[in-house]
């Protein structure tokens, strides 16, 4: 099989933040950090709302910002944004341990999410939730939207991301496939198998199966760790076996190339057929200039996997309240106020509201831009992502989350580099998991 290009190389992504080294690293540089926020004014303001979130503001929080202090003219509101990546959470922490004057922030990972709500960073929204009806959708605990811990609710997601499987249509067309807008996981697989050929893959990985048969807080059990269950070594086999047949890209040019972090190049390269991301990625696909390519891309849902039909998509974005803020009640008027009245401001950022409170078809414009007949079926995209309702998450159990994540991304790699077998690295995965899992609930 013929080799793709390597694209321009990257800097290698920070390792990721764990509860117990945070403590370590933000005392080893709690003095840089904070030298980072100088330029703030970390006095507090009683009559100024400040906010920190990881999105440009142009793309939609300086507009809500705005919204809201029209709305509220004795008001004001400053928006300061992050850098939504290791460095970035690690100034947002030490911030908010080391007395900066901030209200309310967004918390974006796994790792971060679980440090900041067990640390107790993060205020109570369980008495604001409850007393708005508008907001009762974050009480679901069959489908949450939320952090809770009992009554106690840390986080509010603010945003819909589901994962969607996008089609080469140039290739999907030549095969002679039809597009889905309902699959199983083995017409799928069948389809990635169809459009293999001798200079291309037909998909970059598979979905996370596990995710979509098992839903949320699919990594734990009552008693432990959930590693036992058949779908993940079931997961790790037959991703290992489509790389031995050449069917989906292989892991050894995965990590080699830091591809993971760049999938939109290869897949308009024409590396694989069948890309499965999030709306985020979408922005590549439109910008000419920075991406030319002359297929249009259409959308379809994930499969099904015996009957179970998570999407393994998330509620992300999460909105949460600094618990050391002086101004509690203007802080919750601003989070009801991003959650309900300010949504449609953030479509622009093509950010699908958690409250399904914005028009599909502005929305619609928004994630897929300008012009978006010449780059996308456009009607695929309107069915999968909006008529079809994907069915989303978010754990609510992130214990010892951002370990687990290591272990699981260790064991991971060196099955599908075809070095070990996945019999051996899932059952190392969940050993190691339990221990973690019990040392954290004992602490």
């Amino acid at each position: 099989m013929q080799s793709r290009p390597t694209p321009p190389p990257r800097h290698r992504p920070h390792s990721p933040i764990t509860r117990r080294s945070f403590a370590g690293l933000a005392g080893a540089i709690a003095a840089t950090a904070l030298a980072g926020c100088a330029s703030q004014d970390t006095s507090t303001d009683l009559d100024t709302l400040q906010v920190w979130g990881g999105v440009p503001p142009e793309n939609g929080p300086q507009a809500l910002v705005d919204h809201f202090m029209e709305e509220h003219p004795d008001q004001k509101v400053v928006y300061t944004r992050f850098v939504n990546d290791d460095r970035g959470n690690l100034k947002v922490n030490t911030a908010l341990q080391g007395g900066v004057d901030i209200d309310v922030f967004f918390t974006y990972d796994s790792s971060s999410l679980a440090m900041r709500s067990s640390s107790g960073m993060a205020a109570d929204l369980g008495d604001l939730v409850r007393s708005t009806p508008e907001l009762e959708p974050f009480l679901d605990t069959a489908e949450p939207k939320a952090l809770f811990d009992g009554d106690t609710v840390t986080a509010l997601a603010t945003t819909k991301e589901p994962n969607v499987l996008l089609f080469n249509e140039s290739m999907r067309e030549e095969a002679g496939l039809e597009l889905p807008d309902a699959w199983d996981l083995e017409e799928y697989l069948a389809a990635v198998r169809a459009l293999t050929t001798e200079d291309r893959y037909g998909t970059y990985k598979l979905p996370d199966l596990p995710r979509i048969e098992l839903g949320p807080n699919y990594w734990y059990a009552d008693d432990g760790s959930n590693f036992e269950d058949p779908a993940f070594r079931h997961h790790f086999e037959l991703s290992a076996q489509m790389i031995r047949d050449g069917q989906i890209f292989p892991w050894s040019q995965v990590l080699a190339r830091q591809i993971e972090a760049y999938q939109q190049n290869n897949f308009i390269a024409g590396d694989f057929a069948i890309w499965g991301t999030a709306p985020f990625s979408l922005r590549f696909l439109n910008d000419s200039e920075q991406y030319p390519h002359d297929f249009l891309t259409a959308c379809a849902p994930m499969p099904t996997v015996d009957g179970a039909d998570w999407n393994s998509g998330v509620y992300g974005n999460h909105i949460q309240i600094n618990a050391k803020s002086p101004k509690q009640e203007l802080a919750q008027e601003f989070v009801k106020f991003w959650l309900l009245d300010g949504a449609a401001d953030m479509a622009p950022g093509g950010k699908i509201p958690t409250l399904d409170n914005v028009d599909h078809e502005i929305l619609l414009e928004a994630i897929l831009g300008e012009g978006m007949e010449t780059y996308f079926d456009v009607e695929s995209f309107r069915r999968t992502l909006f008529e079809n309702d994907p069915k989303l998450l978010a754990d609510t159990d992130l214990t010892a989350v951002a370990e687990i994540t290591q272990v699981y991304e260790q064991q991971r790699d060196v099955c599908w580099l075809l070095e070990r077998s996945p019999e051996r690295a899932i059952d190392t995965i969940h050993a190691d998991a339990d221990a973690l899992i019990q040392r954290f609930r004992e602490d």
